[in-house]
């Protein structure tokens, strides 16, 4: 079954706002050995949406819409797609039903039966929307089907999730199954890994399915994308891909297995142990706590950050001493050090990160030039910090300022010994 998705929203096109929908379909599917062959984006406007759905429906059995089924004169959806379809729009006592279940969740009055969400082309059926108001539909077109969502993210993936698999499941066929994994490297560059630490890997991983090499901050994402008739079969060629990546000298770059970010790491390891950590941020100004507030969960581990950009709330808050920083330099391996450990003693923690760098494009000198950083870290065993040197703009700086603390911090915590009682 090959699967497409249209991305409609002049917003998007613009730059004003980002696609998600795309990242979480993506995902979704994966997880249900299926896949997505094609996605368009295209401007709220009768000619792009039919230009949109005709290669959709050209390509593929199933067609995802995303965005444009609200209330406003910009939301033409449902009407394009009625015309590209040759049907018309009428009153439709199913689709009120649905709408007025939406308000009702949210002690809303539903406007009315003149209200538009209460119109419905010949042959769609209404899809509830349990976190919002516009209902999707559905619709069968020429035997292939048409499956439409808002483009509010949380309401896309509910609507994906509710609704994808029950009505798409006459298409898919139970004898094919897709597979992926995915491998995180750090400390090696893309080309450096296929040109130079093996390689022989991308042929052999190739015999197994279609591989990619994606870069990401500070390392590459190697993929596999694999086919298989059953199960068995699947995890068969699961265990040999992962079996070559293991026999590879990339293999001692890699650190995770997986798509998920190494916050999302941080917080598993840490609840599973049952560790709690925190940050004192100079540079990074609450990046590293920012990103870690981002992961559901982070709560039951993360108490908290002290944002010591000036000298005098590293020593206040964080107890490093003035004789420190006037000998060393608030970016030094010794400043660094004494904040990890003000913080882990102030806030009781078992794991402490501190940062303190130079993003720029002011503030360098010849020993100390924009993109030097110095993380420390601290537990009940031990206390240290490294210095280290990177390259970037300001905000290119301070994004990878932040993941080496993430890094650092994920080491600490997985080379933990004991749990917090």
């Amino acid at each position: 079954m090959k699967i497409g998705m249209l991305i409609i929203g002049n917003e998007i096109l613009d730059g004003k706002i980002t696609d998600l929908n795309t990242k979480f379909l993506s995902e979704f599917l994966r997880k249900n050995h299926l896949e997505l062959s094609l996605v368009l984006t295209v401007k709220d406007s009768e000619e792009s949406i039919h230009l949109g759905l005709k290669t959709l429906f050209d390509a593929c059995d199933v067609v995802v819409t995303s965005g444009g089924l609200g209330p406003t004169l910009d939301d033409v959806t449902k009407e394009t797609i009625a015309s590209f379809m040759g049907r018309k729009i009428s009153f439709s006592e199913d689709a009120m039903k649905v709408s007025e279940n939406n308000y009702a969740r949210f002690n809303r009055p539903y406007p009315g039966r003149e209200h538009g969400y209460s119109l419905l082309p010949e042959g769609f059926v209404p899809l509830n929307n349990s976190t919002g108001f516009a209902p999707g539909f559905f619709a069968d077109y020429q035997g292939k089907y048409l499956l439409s969502a808002p483009g509010v993210p949380r309401e896309f993936k509910v609507m994906m999730e509710d609704h994808f698999l029950r009505l798409t499941s006459p298409l898919i066929d139970g004898h094919s199954f897709i597979g992926s994994l995915n491998f995180r490297t750090k400390k090696v560059p893309e080309e450096k890994i296929f040109g130079e630490v093996d390689k022989d890997l991308w042929r052999k991983l190739s015999e197994f399915g279609d591989v990619s090499s994606l870069p990401i901050l500070f390392g590459v994402d190697v993929g596999i994308k694999f086919r298989a008739q059953s199960d068995a079969e699947l995890e068969t060629k699961k265990t040999a891909i992962i079996e070559i990546m293991k026999n590879s000298p990339v293999w001692e770059h890699v650190w995770h297995t997986g798509i998920e970010s190494v916050e999302e790491l941080i917080v598993d390891v840490a609840t599973k142990k049952k560790l709690r950590f925190g940050f004192a941020e100079s540079c990074t100004g609450g990046l590293c706590s920012h990103r870690i507030t981002n992961v559901s969960g982070a709560s039951a581990v993360f108490m908290g950050s002290v944002v010591s950009y000036d000298n005098s709330v590293k020593e206040d808050f964080l107890s490093v001493d003035h004789k420190t920083i006037e000998n060393f330099g608030a970016v030094s391996v010794e400043v660094a050090k004494e904040m990890a450990q003000g913080l882990r003693e102030k806030m009781d923690l078992d794991v402490a990160i501190s940062v303190s760098g130079i993003a720029g494009p002011l503030g360098g000198s010849v020993d100390k030039p924009v993109g030097t950083v110095c993380v420390g870290y601290s537990t009940v065993q031990f206390s240290d910090a490294v210095r280290l040197q990177f390259y970037g703009d300001r905000e290119v700086l301070k994004n990878r300022f932040s993941q080496v603390a993430l890094f650092t911090l994920l080491e600490q915590l997985e080379n933990f010994a004991g749990a917090r009682s």
